[in-house]
């Protein structure tokens, strides 16, 4: 470990021990910063693999597996570490230890329970998403005793059209972001929770975090805002419960629907969005084609990569693919 690799690690656990310190809700036996920090070494030595050029890959998706907390400590632990604070600082250590991203990081709170006896603090982990798993984006066939990336295949989208979403205000997990599925929801938060029954009401997919200051356009958001679905060839926006409105500009003209709104709004290409006061601009993509796989281990990845998955392809650029991160280092 260089010098720049143990800077970075130190400066994630002061800041965990520091936004630990200053949660109202929070304590230190939910998140031990020195063991979690040491976690996140362990498993990115452990699991880091080879692919195309010789080069170092290690798995995006950070997950948190979180015993016995109750539905507002979970709200909080997900807040903390979809941080742009944090993120990019882990972001720094992965680049600074040589590794590289195939996507951008994600972040996932598991809720458990633990068995009797059993640690009560969160654990963290780094995992693929594998090929059998109906997971969005790339799914990772490794061999984990010769520590390669054997092959790597867009997972199939649920419809025949994509479309993207983009941020115009506001802070979100990640924008631009790519339509793929039947019903994609909008909102603050990820994991939609009962704050007292602990119930998962809904993953938003297209997140908003959440900003206590006034005036943001986050504030404005609800958890369980909007959803765009796709029926009959089309994408239809509709409220599903918001307190600050859902609508679409085009052409100048305001179009409002309503919470419960069974209609919803047909959307077209360059409408934005506006939920709250939070603006989002939506676009159709070209529709897919069936191209060849490229992304075997031993192949060279071109500039432009079609990912395929049966017979659909996702077009990635080669930049892409290989440590989607300036839009997060640049934040800061």
């Amino acid at each position: 470990m260089n010098s720049d690799t143990r800077r970075s690690l130190l400066e994630l656990e002061r800041f965990l021990t520091e936004a630990i310190r200053v949660n109202p809700v929070l304590t230190p036996d939910d998140v031990k910063p020195h063991l979690l920090v040491r976690q996140i070494l362990d498993e990115l030595s452990l699991k880091r693999f080879i692919w195309v050029g010789n080069q170092t890959f290690v798995p995006n998706r950070m997950v948190f597996t979180v015993p016995n907390l109750r539905p507002a400590k979970l709200e909080e632990l997900e807040v903390l570490f979809n941080s742009i604070v944090f993120t990019k600082m882990v972001y720094d250590y992965i680049a600074g230890s040589g590794f590289r991203l195939l996507e951008p990081l994600v972040v996932e709170i598991r809720p458990t329970v633990a068995a009797a006896g059993a640690p009560t603090h969160c654990s963290v982990s780094f995992e693929w998403a594998s090929p059998a798993e109906p997971a969005e984006g790339l799914a990772v066939t490794v061999d984990e005793q010769a520590g390669r990336i054997l092959e790597v295949k867009g997972v199939k989208p649920q419809i025949p059209r994509l479309a993207r979403l983009t941020a115009l205000n506001g802070e979100v997990y990640r924008s631009p972001f790519i339509i793929t599925k039947r019903t994609t929801f909008l909102g603050r938060l990820r994991t939609v929770l009962d704050l007292k029954s602990g119930e998962v009401l809904r993953r938003n997919d297209f997140v908003y975090a959440r900003h206590d200051q006034s005036g943001s356009p986050n504030k404005s958001v609800s958890r369980q805002h909007a959803s765009i679905v796709f029926d009959s060839g089309d994408f239809y926006l509709f409220d599903t419960g918001s307190a600050n409105g859902t609508a679409v500009e085009r052409a100048g003209q305001s179009i409002e629907t309503p919470p419960g709104d069974a209609t919803g709004i047909r959307l077209e290409d360059g409408d934005i969005l506006r939920l709250g006061t939070a603006l989002i601009r939506f676009e159709l993509d070209p529709p897919v084609t069936e191209l060849p796989d490229v992304a075997t281990e031993g192949e060279t990845v071109p500039e432009e990569a079609n990912l395929t998955a049966g017979n659909l392809t996702v077009r990635v650029m080669r930049s892409e693919i290989l440590f989607e991160t300036s839009k997060v280092l640049d934040s800061e």
